[in-house]
């Protein structure tokens, strides 16, 4: 005789049959619970027929991918598998399929809703983000010529910072806020620390800031410089003492240049990075 190859189920197959159960022992007459209130994993695969030969109500018409398929599997606690695999005479296909059938058609409905209103409650971010992009840029130009400010802003400047601004909204609001926050502490401190091309802040530098409650940590640094670095924005340079980079919109919109102007308007530097309003330089 061939021995049937026994293969595991899929882990979406496991998920789909964990959502239809109700976090209960597909016995009607049992109440076990799948997962305990401690978090305990009580729950069984049972195959209703045998996943090998000489297995309790194994068919040997069926494929191994077909014994490991969702049709074929039932969950139940480890009392209620012990008993029906061992009295199959007494628990027949006929039997636990029912079992299936009835519990996963209560609990569909249930779950259909459920992930209803999963699905609208999930939202991005990005496209939330009202994002106000700017058109001419006359506004900034005009405050740098009246500040006697040499520039070399053209008409594809407008584009570059429109660009840089649909970068910006992939960011989620925490950490705009966080970009925000560093870019003023770069231009605080002043020196070295902000170029014709961004700012660019030794994490030590930035410990006196907070998240909440506690203090901004190297761990928080590493995975705002990842997501900056991954939207073209800036990144951690490495080389050497280490840098939080964070580029300017156009290498004619510094930070200090854009804070006066913005602060010029009555506004600040959150209503550009955080809020996106963009079109406040035009």
């Amino acid at each position: 005789m061939v021995k049937a190859k026994r293969k595991p189920p899929s882990p979406q197959t496991l998920r789909n049959l964990y959502l239809l159960s109700g976090n209960q022992c597909a016995n009607p007459k049992c109440l076990t619970v799948l997962i305990n209130a401690n978090g305990t994993l009580v729950a069984e695969v049972c195959h209703i027929k045998a996943a090998q030969p000489g297995g309790p109500r194994f068919d040997k018409k069926l494929t191994a991918d077909q014994r490991r398929a969702a049709e074929n599997l039932i969950l139940l606690c480890s009392t209620c598998h012990t008993l029906v695999d061992a009295e199959p005479a007494n628990y027949s296909v006929r039997l636990l399929s029912n079992w299936k059938k009835d519990r996963e058609k209560r609990f569909a409905a249930i779950g259909d809703r459920l992930q209803q209103q999963y699905v609208e409650e999930v939202t991005d971010e990005a496209e939330l983000a009202d994002l106000e992009a700017p058109r001419t840029l006359a506004g900034y130009i005009k405050f740098l010529n009246d500040q006697n400010y040499s520039h070399t802003i053209d008409e594809h400047s407008p584009s570059t910072v429109r660009a840089y601004a649909g970068q910006l909204r992939n960011l989620s609001k925490g950490d705009r806020e966080l970009v925000r926050a560093i870019v003023e502490k770069a231009i605080v401190l002043g020196g070295s620390r902000e170029g014709q091309y961004g700012v660019s802040v030794h994490p030590d530098d930035l410990k006196t800031l907070s998240i909440g409650k506690g203090q901004l940590s190297n761990y928080r640094i590493t995975k705002l410089a990842d997501t900056l670095d991954r939207n073209g924005l800036g990144g951690l340079d490495d080389y050497g003492e280490p840098q939080l980079c964070i580029t300017v919109p156009d290498e004619n919109l510094t930070w200090s240049d854009l804070k006066a102007y913005l602060e010029k308007k009555g506004n600040t530097l959150r209503d550009l990075i955080c809020g996106l309003e963009f079109r406040l330089l035009d």
